[in-house]
């Protein structure tokens, strides 16, 4: 989850939204080798938003123990679909062990025409005030038994993918190799179809080429926030960066969080580009660089495979996407998804 926190209102076409599952919500749970273990082909573009825990702050709220607290209601939800096509839900192992928590974020599902949707696990923090993101280990164990939980809950819907835990930070390239073995334990304790996990990046999910190159050939998930660079903040830099983190590899990435402040004034759509300097926001320029990046991959015929907005909860932040004072930034984000 970036060290900001964002949430997209995108207008983004509708009619991207994947396909539909033919199975209801309430078919048996499906066996390893049946149809509903394969994800159906993404679209040509996933307008996708986060809907994380509506406590604390969107920058540290996921990571809080105990059972989240998910205060949309269901026609929130679906009234968010005339805008987004995908919905990323951040999870912890106390929810996913809670029955009347996965019966609420499967409602939230239907509640999208495609029921399409990524499933997050967050650590947790046993310290929020010394350690707010808690360590970036999980504990395998509890991970395993968790995800098996959700997958019970989630067989049947295909167009649901996993992403295993979210920005594994105790983890870097240096131990990418131990990342891995630690993920394939937790796969194979929840019994998890490979084909619909996805694995973040080492660090803050900013580091796949870590991950594929220890060996993983699935999906891969990658997070983009303005402070990944820490100077020289300009949009062809942002846009390089990007670029080169996801060089070789972006047709299997999933940019699960992506985000920055919106509410910088004056600059209509964050349209306005001042060349060769940064501009009077990195946030601007992020979303600018974020923007030139995803067009040049699909130039190249190696677009992304979906991004995810943070956030989509209306809490007045200025990542909040609903807010109206964060409209120019908002409509940015709706070009993102609109064109790559």
């Amino acid at each position: 989850m970036r060290i900001a926190c964002l949430l997209a209102l995108a207008a983004c076409n509708h009619a991207s939204s994947m396909t539909p599952d033919a199975s209801s919500g309430d078919a048996p749970a499906s066996t390893p080798d049946s149809p509903a273990d394969a994800p159906q082909p993404p679209p040509a573009r996933i307008a996708g938003i986060n809907f994380p825990p509506t406590q604390g702050t969107t920058n540290a709220g996921a990571f809080l123990p105990g059972v989240y607290n998910y205060g949309y209601t269901d026609a929130q939800i679906a009234a968010a679909n005339a805008t987004f096509t995908a919905m990323r839900l951040p999870i912890n192992v106390e929810s996913a062990n809670d029955p009347v928590t996965l019966a609420k974020l499967r409602s939230y599902v239907d509640q999208f025409a495609g029921q399409a949707a990524i499933i997050a696990m967050f650590d947790t923090t046993t310290d929020p005030t010394g350690q707010p993101h808690a360590d970036g280990l999980p504990d395998i164990a509890s991970f395993g038994s968790a995800w098996a939980k959700v997958h019970a809950a989630f067989a049947t819907y295909p167009n649901v993918r996993y992403e295993l835990f979210s920005e594994p930070f105790g983890y870097s390239a240096a131990t990418a190799a131990q990342y891995l073995a630690d993920m394939q334990q937790i796969i194979i304790a929840a019994d998890l179809p490979a084909a619909r996990v996805i694995l973040d990046g080492v660090g803050y999910a900013d580091d796949v080429a870590a991950v594929a190159n220890v060996g993983w050939t699935g999906d891969l998930a990658y997070h983009f926030y303005p402070n990944w660079l820490s100077s020289n903040r300009t949009q062809s830099n942002y846009s390089n960066f990007i670029q080169g983190k996801l060089a070789g590899l972006s047709s299997r990435v999933w940019i699960t969080e992506f985000g920055a402040n919106l509410s910088i004034q004056g600059n209509t759509c964050y349209e306005t580009y001042i060349d060769g300097m940064p501009s009077p926001s990195a946030d601007v320029d992020a979303l600018r660089g974020l923007d030139d990046a995803l067009r040049a991959f699909r130039a190249a015929n190696a677009p992304i495979k979906g991004a995810f907005f943070w956030h989509g909860w209306h809490n007045g932040d200025s990542y909040d996407y609903w807010d109206g004072t964060n409209a120019e930034g908002a409509c940015k984000v709706r070009l993102i998804h609109a064109n790559y």
